[in-house]
Parts: C-alpha cells; structure tokens; sequence
C-alpha cells in the first residue's frame, strides 16, 4: 500500500474580521435575503420613548422578536401588552449589540392576546364577585409605625421602600418578607407571603416589584394572589411595576402606587419632621396653658393680700420705719461723742506743739541765734564763729564777728 503525505499548511493567509466587519456582513445577508416581511405576534414590553420612538417586543409561544418602530410612523390605534398585531418591515441588524430586529413600517389590529384575554377575563369574575368595590377596601391608619415589606430581596424595588422609608420616618419599623416575584411559583409565594405579613401586629402591607413586561408582572395577575390580598386583615397597598402598568392587584388591593418609592411615601406621609413640628406646637399650647395658671394664681394672691393683709404689712413697714429712726438718732450720737473727744484731743497736742516751738519767743520780741546751719544754744560759746545769724520775727541778720 502507498501512503500520500497530505499537507494541511496553507501557502495563503486568510484574513480575519473584526466585530464590526463580521457584523456588518451579517446585516447585508439579512437585509438582502429577507427584504420586506410581514409577521404576525403578541406584544410585549412595549415602551413608548420621550423622543417619539416605540420599542417593543413579538411574540408567540416559543420565541421572541425585537421591534422598533421610529417616530413619525403613523398608528391608528394604541399599541399595548397583550395585544395581537400584525406588523409589516424588514428585518435589520443593530451594530452596538449585534442583534436582529425588525424595523416596523406598518402595524395593525389582529385580535386580543392570549395572556391579555386572561387577564380580562379573571379582571370581570372578581369585579363581579365585588372584589374591586369601594366600600369594602380598608383606609391606611393615621400612624402608621410598622410596616410589612413583600419583594425581591435582590431587585431595585426594596432599596428605594427602604430607603425612601427610612428618610422620611426613621422611627418607623419594617417587617421585610423576602419573595419570589416571578417565574414558576411565584404567584403561591406572593399569597403566602401576604398571609404571613396578615398574622403579624402591623400596620400596613406593601407588596410589589418593579417594571417589567406583561409576563413579569403576571404573578400579580394571578387570581390566588387576588385571593390572598382580599382576605386579608391588613390594610394592603399594591406597587407593581411602573405607573402605567396595572395589574389584577392593584384593583383589589386597598390602595395602589404607581411606583414602589410612591408606596413608600403614602405610608410615610407623616413625616419625622411633621411630627416634630406637632410636639413643637403642643408643648407651645401646654406653656401659654400653664402660664395662664400661673397669672391667674398670681392675681388671685394679689387680690387676697390686698383685702387681708395689707393693713397688716402697713403696720410692720411704720414699726420698721419708727425702729429705723430710733436707731438713726443713736448712731448720731454717739458719732457726736467720738468726733468731740477726738477734738479735744487734737486741741490739747496743738497746744504742747506751740508751746515747744523755738520759734514762739519771737513773737515777744526775742531773738534766735544761728551758725546757719543750727541754732546756737546757750552751753555754745560765740568765741567759736567767725560769723552768726541773728533772727528776729520780721527780719535776719547776719554778723561778722572779730576775733
């Protein structure tokens, strides 16, 4: 047997594409090969954007489409979830995500949805059955301090209760329930979790979720959930979803939120600070009330004083006055007495002093010697001074004396 060596190298380098290029190859074919198409679903997720656009999603029982119709395409009718169309366009690709759509021109009618039907379907047997009317919904309590939470413990829905909660009334207390809001067994877990949240001492219940289309909500379209929120004993608020959606919930609850943040604020719309403000405004009440006891008691003992005891309080105020002037006169004096004895005694030293002045003589005509620098007294001879001072009252003299 000969064997042939094959040889799987290449001489030729093949160029590869980028994401873009691959992409865009991909829209050619699709856009080429389709062309225009008609197609026939249910509508989904439709969203209705600011800027005129219409998003929206095909479906059937198996699979899904994307579809985006831009604006200023015309429609005779308003499109919504649940509803079956008939739509005409052609198939495209959308380069940022790499998908397929299918840019719609034209959209007709073409009869209710299944899931849509259902929906109506079980919305007139509980309107029937009075599970919508008025006059049995339950009113939200004035103070509301405990509140019952039913959502997802992971979705954007429980943060902004929790938070708008507990900015607004810190002082409230939340019993959260953690629950399955959809998919298979979501419905029996929404209805066990209002029955427990029931049994506990709360104020009020919230249950919801956030957005989604038809098929994300359908749990609280589910008429076991219808059931659990109508037997309940607690005041129950629905929040599914946002506020153009409405489910089978939100008729039969007691009250509904168009967002789960709205929820948060109905049961918190008396605020810490309104609360505040009321003890503020009692204990203002309270003051006025209490100093108008004061004034009144205040008058009341003026009033007694005056017609018991004023003449009494007269007589001890003329003794005062009497005692005052008794002991006026005493003090004088013997103020008296002390300044007279401290006279005398002034007058007797005055006299001992001018009677020792050396001076005194002069005034009856005698005369003083001095050196000039000390009187010269009589144990001093006059031998010892070249010169001397004579002093007389009114004049001094001074002497040159011979040796």
């Amino acid at each position: 047997m000969k064997l042939t060596r094959i040889n799987f190298e290449s001489t030729a380098t093949v160029p590869v594409p980028t994401v873009s290029q691959l992409t865009n190859r991909i829209r050619s074919v699709l856009e080429s090969d389709f062309g225009q198409i008609s197609v026939m679903g249910e509508v989904s997720n439709f969203t209705a954007h600011t800027s005129g656009h219409r998003y929206f999603s095909l479906k059937d029982e198996q699979s899904s489409i994307s579809c985006v119709m831009w604006r200023g395409k015309a429609v005779s009718f308003q499109i919504k979830d649940g509803l079956k169309v008939k739509l005409t366009g052609k198939v495209t690709v959308y380069p940022p995500q790499g998908r397929y759509q299918i840019d719609v021109s034209t959209v007709m009618p073409a009869g209710e949805g299944d899931l849509y039907l259902a929906y109506e379907a079980l919305k007139q047997k509980l309107q029937e059955k009075g599970y919508f009317a008025q006059e049995r919904k339950k009113i939200l309590p004035g103070n509301i301090l405990k509140i019952g939470v039913s959502t997802s413990p992971t979705g954007a829905a429980v943060r902004d209760i929790i938070s708008t909660i507990e900015r607004r009334f810190p002082l409230a207390t939340i019993y959260f329930r953690p629950t399955l809001v959809q998919g298979e067994g979501s419905a029996q877990d929404i209805a066990k979790a209002i029955a427990e949240l029931d049994n506990l001492p709360l104020d009020v219940i919230i249950i919801g979720r956030g957005g989604g289309s038809i098929e994300d909500l359908w749990a609280y379209n589910e008429e076991i959930v219808a059931n659990a929120i109508f037997n309940a004993k607690k005041p129950i608020i629905s929040a599914v979803g946002h506020e153009t959606d409405f489910t089978i919930a939100d008729f039969v609850a007691d009250l509904r939120a168009a967002t789960p943040t709205a929820s948060a604020e109905i049961v918190t719309s008396v605020t810490l600070e309104d609360y505040m403000y009321h003890i503020d405004v009692k204990v203002s009440a309270m003051q006025r009330a209490a100093n108008r006891v004061v004034e009144k008691t205040r008058n009341l003992i003026t009033k007694t004083f005056a017609q018991k005891g004023l003449r009494r309080i007269q007589e001890r105020i003329a003794i005062l006055k009497q005692n005052l002037k008794l002991n006026t006169n005493s003090m004088m004096t013997d103020v008296r007495r002390q300044v007279d004895f401290a006279k005398n005694g002034l007058q007797s030293k005055y006299a001992v002093i001018k009677a020792n002045d050396p001076k005194a003589p002069l005034n009856k005509g005698y005369a003083l010697l001095s050196d000039g620098k000390a009187y010269i007294t009589n144990e001093q001879s006059l031998n010892q001074f070249t010169a001397i001072q004579i002093i007389r009252k009114n004049e001094t003299v001074e002497i040159k004396l011979n040796q």
